[in-house]
């Protein structure tokens, strides 16, 4: 009597067929699990974003403060403190802010002269590595963390009408990047970031905000390569 007892709480005890046992990860997101599928193994995460930079430093006064670019980011946690997740994250990306430039161009034949439209651009390519650190909300994860790297910076201005009358900078400089972002994982450890970064490149680039060719030996008045917001939202996954 006592064996046929145990024998039918077991049986009671084990969920129907089909049936997903009651702490498993909703529609496949086994991310969204405090506890590690695997006990010690690192969580990872890579996400493709496309980006929208704001100069909020002094490059606003040489260029048109809105730009566009795209990220890759890579990220691991191999510190497991329950929902809390510390590790490492990498930045690989690109940036490119473009302004139309009129210009009158006198062709000496006497007649009035025309207008000829051409772009100034300034771009940013970098590469960063820091600490990152992941806290699990229920069924969205925040993500937020510092990064150390390296910028390549140039600046391209027409002061001119002809493509020789340019004016060429760049620069090679130290970047310090911080800010967080929320993922939201939709099924199967796939879904969207969206997020907030503050870049501050360490750079002693100066031009002349605003060339005047009455004044061609005004001296140098303002940094390019400053202080960027980028505004992202990008696809991601997790494994």
């Amino acid at each position: 009597m006592l064996a046929a007892a145990l024998a039918a709480c077991l049986v009671a005890l084990v969920p129907p067929a089909g049936e997903a046992p009651p702490d498993a990860a909703p529609r496949g997101n086994t991310v969204l699990s405090p506890r590690p599928v695997v006990a010690g193994s690192p969580v990872w995460g890579v996400a493709a974003v496309p980006r929208a930079a704001i100069l909020v430093g002094d490059g606003r006064r040489v260029i048109q403060p809105a730009g566009f670019g795209a990220e890759l980011q890579l990220r691991a946690y191999g510190l497991h403190l329950g929902r809390l997740r510390l590790g490492g994250q990498a930045h690989f990306g690109h940036t490119r802010v473009l302004e139309r430039v009129r210009l009158a161009y006198d062709d000496g034949s006497g007649a009035s002269p025309s207008t000829i439209r051409r772009y100034a651009a300034l771009g940013h390519t970098d590469v960063s590595l820091g600490p990152s650190a992941q806290v699990l909300l229920g069924p969205v994860m925040l993500e937020a963390g510092a990064a150390v790297g390296l910028g390549v910076d140039n600046l391209v201005r027409p002061l001119g009408p002809l493509p020789s009358d340019e004016e060429r900078v760049s620069d090679l400089v130290v970047m310090l990047r911080g800010g967080g972002q929320l993922a939201v994982p939709i099924r199967r450890n796939q879904g969207l970031v969206v997020g907030a970064h503050a870049v501050k490149l360490f750079s002693r680039t100066q031009v002349v905000a605003h060339p005047d060719p009455e004044r061609p030996d005004a001296p140098p008045d303002a940094n390019p390569f400053d202080l960027v917001l980028e505004l992202g939202l990008g696809y991601a996954m997790w494994f």
